[in-house]
Protein backbone atom coordinates (compact mmCIF):
# COMPACT_ATOMS: atom_id res chain seq x y z
CA UNK A 1 0.00 0.00 0.00
CA UNK A 2 1.65 3.40 -1.10
CA UNK A 3 1.49 6.41 1.32
CA UNK A 4 -1.14 7.85 -0.23
CA UNK A 5 -3.31 5.27 -0.37
CA UNK A 6 -2.70 4.80 3.31
CA UNK A 7 -3.54 8.36 4.10
CA UNK A 8 -6.74 8.33 2.24
CA UNK A 9 -8.00 4.82 3.43
CA UNK A 10 -7.15 6.61 7.00
CA UNK A 11 -9.29 9.48 7.21
CA UNK A 12 -12.15 7.85 4.54
CA UNK A 13 -12.67 4.90 6.86
CA UNK A 14 -16.04 6.44 7.62
CA UNK A 15 -17.06 5.74 4.16
CA UNK A 16 -16.50 1.51 5.31
CA UNK A 17 -17.80 2.65 8.75
CA UNK A 18 -20.51 5.01 8.75
CA UNK A 19 -22.07 4.00 4.84
CA UNK A 20 -21.50 0.62 4.03
CA UNK A 21 -19.30 1.40 1.31
CA UNK A 22 -16.16 -1.77 0.75
CA UNK A 23 -12.81 -0.56 -0.48
CA UNK A 24 -12.47 -2.16 -3.64
CA UNK A 25 -9.52 -1.43 -4.96
CA UNK A 26 -6.42 0.62 -4.36
CA UNK A 27 -2.98 1.33 -6.24
CA UNK A 28 -0.11 4.33 -6.34
CA UNK A 29 -3.05 6.83 -7.95
CA UNK A 30 -5.68 5.87 -5.52
CA UNK A 31 -8.61 4.54 -3.70
CA UNK A 32 -11.61 3.16 -4.49
CA UNK A 33 -14.70 2.53 -2.06
CA UNK A 34 -18.25 0.78 -3.48
CA UNK A 35 -21.98 0.53 -2.80
CA UNK A 36 -24.65 -1.07 -4.68
CA UNK A 37 -25.18 2.78 -6.12
CA UNK A 38 -22.08 4.49 -6.17
CA UNK A 39 -18.27 4.58 -6.23
CA UNK A 40 -16.31 6.98 -4.21
CA UNK A 41 -13.29 7.07 -6.49
CA UNK A 42 -9.64 9.44 -4.63
CA UNK A 43 -6.82 9.65 -7.07
CA UNK A 44 -3.57 11.27 -7.22
CA UNK A 45 -2.04 12.29 -10.59
CA UNK A 46 -0.67 15.06 -12.36
CA UNK A 47 0.08 17.22 -9.05
CA UNK A 48 -3.59 16.72 -8.10
CA UNK A 49 -6.11 15.04 -5.64
CA UNK A 50 -9.72 14.28 -7.06
CA UNK A 51 -12.64 13.09 -5.61
CA UNK A 52 -15.06 11.64 -7.87
CA UNK A 53 -18.27 9.94 -7.45
CA UNK A 54 -19.80 7.86 -9.94
CA UNK A 55 -23.69 6.39 -9.88
CA UNK A 56 -23.45 2.62 -10.77
CA UNK A 57 -26.90 2.79 -11.74
CA UNK A 58 -29.16 4.14 -14.53
CA UNK A 59 -32.00 6.09 -13.76
CA UNK A 60 -34.73 7.99 -15.55
CA UNK A 61 -32.43 10.83 -15.16
CA UNK A 62 -29.36 9.06 -15.18
CA UNK A 63 -29.28 7.50 -18.53
CA UNK A 64 -26.63 5.24 -20.61
CA UNK A 65 -25.46 8.13 -22.19
CA UNK A 66 -25.14 10.86 -19.59
CA UNK A 67 -22.38 11.21 -17.83
CA UNK A 68 -22.67 9.01 -14.56
CA UNK A 69 -19.64 11.39 -12.34
CA UNK A 70 -19.68 14.22 -10.66
CA UNK A 71 -16.91 15.79 -8.41
CA UNK A 72 -16.52 16.81 -5.00
CA UNK A 73 -16.86 20.21 -5.79
CA UNK A 74 -19.80 20.07 -7.66
CA UNK A 75 -21.86 18.33 -5.15
CA UNK A 76 -20.31 20.73 -2.47
CA UNK A 77 -21.78 23.54 -4.55
CA UNK A 78 -24.63 21.83 -4.77
CA UNK A 79 -25.37 21.77 -1.18
CA UNK A 80 -23.50 24.95 -0.12
CA UNK A 81 -25.15 27.98 0.37
CA UNK A 82 -22.48 30.74 0.28
CA UNK A 83 -18.32 31.18 -0.08
CA UNK A 84 -17.06 27.64 -0.69
CA UNK A 85 -14.99 26.37 1.69
CA UNK A 86 -11.44 26.85 0.20
CA UNK A 87 -8.34 24.35 1.53
CA UNK A 88 -6.16 27.34 2.50
CA UNK A 89 -8.36 28.56 5.18
CA UNK A 90 -8.72 24.68 6.10
CA UNK A 91 -6.33 24.97 9.35
CA UNK A 92 -3.18 24.13 9.78
CA UNK A 93 -1.95 20.26 10.76
CA UNK A 94 1.45 19.82 12.67
CA UNK A 95 3.66 17.03 11.40
CA UNK A 96 0.77 16.72 8.44
CA UNK A 97 1.90 17.13 5.04
CA UNK A 98 0.08 19.36 2.22
CA UNK A 99 -1.16 16.02 0.52
CA UNK A 100 -2.35 14.52 4.08
CA UNK A 101 -3.91 18.13 4.90
CA UNK A 102 -5.59 17.68 1.52
CA UNK A 103 -7.07 14.64 1.39
CA UNK A 104 -8.12 15.57 5.38
CA UNK A 105 -9.58 18.38 3.57
CA UNK A 106 -11.95 16.70 1.24
CA UNK A 107 -12.91 14.16 3.84
CA UNK A 108 -13.85 16.91 5.82
CA UNK A 109 -16.11 18.07 2.46
CA UNK A 110 -17.23 14.71 2.29
CA UNK A 111 -18.45 14.23 5.43
CA UNK A 112 -20.28 17.64 5.56
CA UNK A 113 -22.26 17.90 2.54
CA UNK A 114 -22.76 14.19 1.04
CA UNK A 115 -24.09 12.35 3.20
CA UNK A 116 -27.60 12.05 1.80
CA UNK A 117 -25.22 10.68 -1.37
CA UNK A 118 -23.47 8.34 0.62
CA UNK A 119 -26.45 7.02 2.25
CA UNK A 120 -27.59 5.57 -1.23
CA UNK A 121 -29.77 8.74 -2.34
CA UNK A 122 -28.90 9.92 -5.70
CA UNK A 123 -31.67 12.41 -6.28
CA UNK A 124 -29.08 15.68 -5.60
CA UNK A 125 -26.84 13.58 -8.58
CA UNK A 126 -29.85 13.72 -10.82
CA UNK A 127 -30.24 17.48 -10.51
CA UNK A 128 -26.88 18.29 -10.95
CA UNK A 129 -27.05 16.25 -14.42
CA UNK A 130 -30.46 18.10 -15.34
CA UNK A 131 -28.87 21.54 -14.35
CA UNK A 132 -25.76 20.24 -16.59
CA UNK A 133 -27.64 19.89 -19.68
CA UNK A 134 -29.75 22.95 -18.98
CA UNK A 135 -26.36 25.10 -19.19
CA UNK A 136 -25.81 23.35 -22.63
CA UNK A 137 -28.67 24.74 -23.94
Amino acid sequence: MTDFAKTVRTHFDFLASDFGFVPTSEDAGGVRYDSATLCVEIGAGKGEIDLVFRVKVDTDVLRPYISHVFSLAEVVRYYKTGPFPRFDSFPPIPGASEEQRYVIYLAALTRNYCEEILRGDITALERLSVNRGAKNT
